[in-house]
């Protein structure tokens, strides 16, 4: 009965909080869910099932899966078959399917026991023909047959009288087939196979997954105009360019529309063709139809047309009267171009011969479409061979007038002859420029479209996958170069994360002028210095970059005058140089000064250097040692401040002469490692040595205060015996690796190159540098000694119960000096660790990833007083964007205002 009205009954109840819970969030919500959930509770938990409506017992439903449905009553438990369960279905009145979450008027339950088998059409189930001749049907059609062939079976054995048996059993091969064509991965059937054993590829399996039509087709689309290969590191490029092969260049295009201002420049890429950089590959017509460009089409698209319908190429029998040999056989009447240049030349025929061609000299005839000669001088402005030079000249100068009679063009093969119209005026006859952006009566009309071969300067977006995040795909400006690689500046590298081991990456070329300023504005590199995940410089210096900004400022250096004017000539530096400094006999300048000539001045900075030097930036002057803390990506101060102080557009600029000046240090003065750097003196060895033999006494020491079972052992809070004792000795082991660590820095000396890359934080880490000269350590396993392996001992090389520095893994041996083989396969074990640490990581980060960015696909900030975060339904996710409203990308390492600079601006010093 109805909790609260008796004269109602429980139905009623729930009929109206299903009628609220629609008119209030909708039938979608999630409310209205949870409704059909609680109905779905109370209806299993119904002990006496009995029909409302007839009063008989109601049998349990169980399903045997995957497709077979049984009814248990007391009596026990028969089959039900399709038929049956449809009926039963059929008889659910319309007013009670809205407890089952239905609307009646749109959908019915018996609708899901299908009577008839929809068959897609050809084109979603093509046949292919081989090789061979044969045809190949595709893996839908396999099925359907199938489907077909056992429907047949079951209808002759049904109209024949067959046993009960035998036709259930066809009525459930029948079903296999049709849950085999929408999913061949049904769990608890065997997939449908070829008679190679391949699985049938059937409705869901094109649907879902990787490869399935909404991630693969969809959500992911190939496209065209763009171009992947390998990448190559280049210094001397910005970090807004990215180097292209003059091979790809030409393949590329970028869709130019032909106007009076670029008419010239893309006449002369039409007449160099397709293979020439830079020319052109198409011409595209006003009326949509496409153009290829050739070697014999290029002369025609790049010159005119004699509208004079007499003029034409005859035939080899009669000739066009006047016609010009030389220029016909290579531009056919009635086009021509002005200032074309021919020169004979013997070409072998197949038959051994030679015979005279005239062919077109291309560098001329570039030179007198520019208005020169070959020697680089101007033409007379009445030289017939720069009239379309000059004619360009006269439009850009007197757009609104007509063009001189000097400078009027005439066919060279008819002589554009003179006729009178029905009025007895004369006129000659008009030629026509193929490129003109006017028709014949001086109206405008618009030019032809030109996909021409990228050039320096054009727009094109870089992208390495996978593309991660935001700064995974950036805009770059092209520069063409020679070789097969991409090239890009190293500072690029860390947004990309990529190194030069054999990564791929792929460019895509922008091809609408509006996507280009558009691509500009948003995604140019130095738009994302900042990066929008912590507020902090993204790009930076990286490697050689950080090595020779340290070895630049380290210790106060001073850089002899031709050494500092080679490393400012890198930069192309043509200011004031610094004040001359001598010592020890030596005239020339600070590192740090020269550094300080290309940092921007108003902004004030200070900050300890990771060797925990002061470095103080005041007024552009930079003091201190400059090392990763200063300069490099992810962690640079100085380039940091820059960018947030003075913008991108200087920050790029700063970047660019940054990275140049840093690799000239390093070529210049001279930077390299080698094994021998990692080289110590034999005293040096034995303080090593001695050193892990007392690590490894200290460790017999410990094992002798835990005994046998360590009951007198002194623990640590919340620790067994055992586990103290094992931290106990790792602490000892690193305090050990430690040392050696010290010794070989120590040996190894602050001018050591080594030393240098770890100290300024180029590359590897002083921890590197003592595994190579001194000692490896103890490995460790998720973050313990070595346990597991033969019985009471992890090598049989060891007796049973010892448990000592050298039984449990400790690798007194460096990498230089070389592994024992129980060393070796110790170290072996934890390093698999890290492997499979990675790899695991990898995909589960990846499938983590994915599904977020799914989940928030709908989720925007909105424009109201609070920036609140909302979905497309409108719901407030967060009242205010990332509860404090700041753009990390605009932040201050994600705070909104920089409290330590206005302070010091403000105080005049260090607040």
């Amino acid at each position: 009965t109805h909790p609260i009205d008796p004269e109602k009954s429980e139905q009623d109840f729930y009929r109206q909080r299903i009628h609220d819970v629609m008119i209030k969030h909708g039938v979608g919500s999630t409310e209205f869910a949870k409704m059909i959930k609680e109905i779905e509770k109370v209806t299993t938990k119904a002990t006496n099932a009995i029909c409302m409506h007839c009063g008989s017992a109601q049998g349990k439903i169980l399903l045997d899966k995957p497709t077979t449905f049984k009814e248990k009553k007391d009596k026990g438990e028969h089959k039900l078959n399709p038929r049956d369960i449809r009926e039963w279905l059929e008889k659910i009145p319309d007013e009670h399917l809205i407890f089952l979450g239905m609307d009646y008027a749109s959908s019915r339950p018996e609708w899901t026991i299908m009577k008839v088998l929809p068959v897609p059409p050809i084109t979603v189930r093509p046949s292919i023909t081989l090789d061979s001749g044969d045809r190949s049907e595709d893996d839908l059609t396999h099925k359907l047959v199938d489907v077909l062939r056992i429907n047949q079976r079951l209808r002759e054995n049904r109209d024949a009288g067959a046993p009960q048996l035998i036709v259930e059993d066809l009525w459930e091969l029948l079903q296999y087939h049709i849950t085999t064509y929408f999913d061949n991965q049904t769990s608890g059937i065997p997939p449908a196979r070829h008679r190679s054993g391949r699985p049938l590829k059937t409705l869901t399996q094109r649907l879902k997954g990787k490869e399935g039509r909404f991630r693969s087709n969809l959500s992911g689309k190939r496209v065209n105009f763009c171009a992947r290969t390998v990448i190559s590191p280049d210094p001397n490029l910005g970090i807004n360019e990215v180097g292209v092969p003059v091979v790809t260049a030409k393949e590329l295009t970028v869709p130019i529309r032909v106007t009076s201002r670029n008419r010239e420049q893309l006449r002369k890429m039409i007449l160099r063709g397709p293979d020439v950089h830079p020319g052109v590959n198409y011409v595209i017509r006003n009326d949509t139809s496409r153009v290829r460009i050739t070697d014999r089409t290029k002369f025609i698209w790049s010159g005119f047309r004699c509208l004079n319908s007499q003029c034409h190429s005859g035939s080899d029998d009669e000739p066009y009267p006047g016609m010009r040999p030389d220029l016909n056989s290579v531009l056919p009447a009635p086009n021509f171009l002005p200032g074309l240049e021919l020169s004979k030349k013997m070409r072998r025929t197949h038959l051994g011969d030679f015979e005279e061609e005239w062919v077109v000299d291309l560098d001329r005839t570039l030179s007198n479409l520019g208005g020169e000669d070959e020697r680089g001088r101007s033409l007379p402005e009445d030289d017939p061979r720069a009239v379309i030079h000059q004619r360009w000249i006269w439009e850009q100068s007197n757009p609104d007038d007509y063009l001189p009679e000097h400078l009027e063009v005439h066919c060279p093969h008819c002589g554009s002859p003179a006729t009178e119209d029905e009025y007895g005026d004369s006129y000659r006859t008009e030629v026509e420029d193929r490129l003109s952006t006017f028709d014949r009566d001086g109206n405008p009309k618009p030019g032809v479209v030109v996909e021409r071969h990228l050039i320096d300067g054009d727009v094109a977006i870089f992208n390495r996958q996978p593309s991660l995040h935001r700064m995974s795909m950036m805009v770059h400006e092209v520069r063409v170069m020679p070789g097969k690689t991409f090239r890009f500046n190293l500072a690029d590298c860390t947004p990309y994360n990529a190194d030069f081991d054999g990564d791929e990456m792929n460019l895509h070329v922008i091809q609408s002028e509006e996507a280009r300023a558009e691509a500009k504005i948003l995604m140019r590199v130095q738009e994302h210095i900042i990066t929008p995940r912590y507020g902090g410089a993204v790009i930076g210096g990286i490697h050689d970059h950080i090595s020779g900004a340290y070895l630049l400022t380290q210790g106060d250096r001073i850089l002899p005058r031709n050494l500092a004017l080679e490393i400012l000539g890198s930069v192309g530096w043509e200011g004031e140089l610094p004040e001359l400094v001598e010592r020890d006999g030596i005239s020339g300048y600070r590192g740090a000064d020269i550094l300080s000539l290309i940092v921007p001045g108003d902004f004030t900075l200070s900050y300890l250097s990771r060797s925990g030097d002061q470095v103080s930036v005041e007024a552009g002057n930079v003091t201190g040692t400059i090392d990763k803390r200063g300069i490099g990506a992810e962690d640079g101060r100085l380039l940091d401040a820059v960018v947030q102080t003075h913008g991108t557009e200087v920050g790029a600029e700063f970047l660019n002469r940054m990275t140049k000046m840093t690799i000239a240090m390093c070529t210049s003065l001279g930077f390299t490692t080698g094994i021998d750097d990692e080289d110590l003196p034999p005293e040096a060895k034995e303080e090593i040595d001695e050193i892990n033999r007392e690590a490894s006494e200290a460790v017999d020491i410990e094992l002798s205060k835990y005994g046998n079972d360590g009951r007198r052992y002194e623990t640590r809070p919340g620790r067994t015996p055992l586990e103290t004792l094992e931290e106990n000795i790792l602490q000892i082991l690193d305090s050990g690796k430690a040392k050696s660590g010290d010794v070989a820095k120590r040996y190894l000396g602050e001018a050591n190159a080594a030393v240098v890359m770890a100290t300024s934080g180029a590359r590897g880490s002083m921890d590197n540098l003592a595994m190579m000269a001194g000692s490896i350590g103890q490995p460790k396993v998720r973050g313990k000694r070595l346990e597991r392996g033969y019985q009471d001992r992890v090598l049989s090389h060891f007796p049973r119960g010892v448990k000592g520095a050298k039984e449990k893994g400790f690798v007194s041996s460096s990498f230089k000096r070389g592994l024992e083989p129980t060393e070796f396969f110790m170290l072996s074990v934890s390093g698999r660790e890290s492997l499979v640490d990675t790899a695991v990581r990898t995909s589960k980060s990846g499938y983590m990833q994915r599904r977020l960015i799914n989940a928030m696909d709908d989720l925007k900030v909105n424009d109201d007083l609070m920036r609140s975060v909302r979905n497309t339904a409108d719901r407030i996710i967060q009242f205010e964007y990332g509860e404090d409203g700041v753009d990390p990308a605009r932040s201050r390492k994600g705070s909104p205002v920089p409290i330590d600079q206005v302070l010091d601006a403000a105080l005049g010093g260090d607040s």
